[in-house]
């Protein structure tokens, strides 16, 4: 098992690409706490993972407020007295052309995706993983965070600047044994997705046409990426990002010349 006796844990992990993560580090060793505002996800995320044999706790923390960060971090630091894996992956959107985002939910947005991720950051080097010599640290950043998007300013910068705290902690410790690399998903059928898709089909259909492989990513599809980034197989691996879109980033945008798409 590539995690075992490894200690992790998981903001936004009551659904989504949070939950496939925490239930793939439980199934790879790790002990895990399923951090989420949803109580009755973040439980069923873990309770999932114990009825399967793995070890997991559930933790309700506001990935906004800084005073539940340092609670969040140090749960696990005085459950089992470390923290070894650090998954930053809790956002908060505020969609808009620029001049209709509200100043609140810029804020928010920047509150819980980008500023949330340095705190805890911060504080988990801070109180364990200095002291222990080691630890791995993975964002959740964004193809969006790598180009922009219409009427997702707010994400786009939030995911931007995701991108970029992971490089300059990977370089900043990494002679202090810890790493820290993103992992920039493209569209993945996770369930705000799925509202939206049941809201405006014609919406969804018109991203999955836009991806190269013709379907949205499935979460355990970003968790693969996030559980080599987390284990030791990626030992040499810091201060990088890694795209998992189905090619979407990988297309300029320009509609083909010759007439022939990516069906042919």
């Amino acid at each position: 098992m590539r995690l075992k006796d490894k200690i992790a844990l998981i903001t936004g992990g009551g659904s989504g690409i949070g939950e496939a993560t925490a239930k793939t580090f439980a199934r790879e060793g790790a002990a895990v706490v399923v951090v989420d505002l949803n109580e009755e996800g973040a439980a069923r995320v873990a309770g999932e993972i114990r009825k399967t044999g793995g070890m997991a706790e559930s933790l309700v923390a506001d990935a906004g407020v800084p005073k539940e960060i340092e609670r969040m971090i140090k749960f696990p630091v005085n459950k089992f007295g470390r923290l070894d894996i650090l998954h930053n992956n809790a956002i908060f959107v505020e969609a808009g052309h620029i001049h209709d985002l509200s100043l609140e939910g810029w804020q928010k947005t920047l509150d819980v995706g980008l500023t949330a991720y340095w705190y805890a950051i911060k504080i988990a080097i801070q109180t364990t993983m200095l002291k222990q010599g080691r630890g791995a640290i993975v964002n959740t950043a964004s193809v969006s965070g790598l180009a922009g998007d219409y009427t997702l300013g707010a994400y786009n910068a939030v995911k931007a600047g995701v991108v970029n705290i992971s490089r300059v902690t990977g370089i900043e410790y990494a002679r202090k044994g810890i790493r820290c690399n993103a992992v920039c998903p493209g569209p993945i059928a996770t369930p705000p997705l799925a509202r939206i898709e049941a809201e405006r089909p014609d919406v969804v259909a018109r991203v999955r046409d836009a991806i190269p492989m013709g379907r949205l990513g499935k979460p355990q599809e970003i968790a693969n990426v996030v559980l080599f980034l987390a284990s030791d197989e990626a030992s040499f691996v810091t201060g990088a990002f890694f795209v998992a879109d189905g090619g979407l980033w990988a297309h300029s945008g320009m509609p083909s010349l010759s007439g022939q798409g990516p069906e042919w």
